[in-house]
């Protein structure tokens, strides 16, 4: 009875159709693999989405560095460009108290230099919130030489319109080479942040 079932299983087997069987199962694979190749697409796409989403939100990082360091360089300069006139209405050594023409003359130029360090120490407060760490520190050098320059140059001009010499001349000399020093290693630092984001 065994070998008759057997036999006829096999009998049946040999006369039964695969192709629909092999069919299906080609069809089953298919869709696996269609389903594998569509995953792996996806996926490709989404990284690619990503790479190209950190790609732009880098450049648009760097822009924005980039921007605030060149408006903290500019306002920087502008700064910078008072110790000549600066230099100039405070003449050295003092030998008379100014007169009132040239007192009215510092005052205004004063009041410039007040107006140019706020719009330095805002400036460069920004880029030392933008960073990265060294750059602000350097940022916050060039607040300080800025700050040690005006400090230095009331004091000198409280001495020249009281017509005394006793203002302290190497603190303005000494400020305005630090501002000159300070604002180089800030470019030069600058640049290669810049250049690496």
């Amino acid at each position: 009875m065994y070998s008759t079932w057997t036999r006829s299983a096999a009998e049946h087997a040999a006369g039964f159709d695969w192709a629909p069987v092999w069919a299906l199962g080609g069809v089953f694979l298919t869709g696996l693999f269609g389903l594998a190749v569509q995953r792996g697409q996806r996926k490709a796409a989404q990284e690619q989405t990503e790479g190209q989403a950190a790609r732009d939100l880098s450049r648009w990082h760097r822009e924005l560095r980039r921007t605030s360091y060149v408006d903290c360089i500019v306002t920087y300069e502008k700064f910078r460009d008072l110790v000549e006139p600066v230099g100039k209405a405070l003449p050295w050594p003092v030998s008379a108290p100014l007169t009132a023409e040239k007192a009215a003359e510092l005052d205004a130029l004063l009041a410039v230099l007040d107006e140019r360090y706020a719009d330095v120490f805002q400036k460069c407060q920004i880029v030392r919130l933008e960073g990265p760490a060294a750059l602000a520190h350097i940022a916050q050098g060039l607040i300080l030489s800025a700050a040690d320059f005006r400090h230095a140059t009331k004091e000198r001009a409280g001495a020249a319109r009281a017509g005394t010499g006793n203002a302290e001349v190497s603190t303005w000399t000494s400020s305005t080479e630090d501002m000159r020093r300070t604002l180089e290693e800030f470019i030069e630092r600058a640049r290669g942040v810049v250049a690496v984001d």
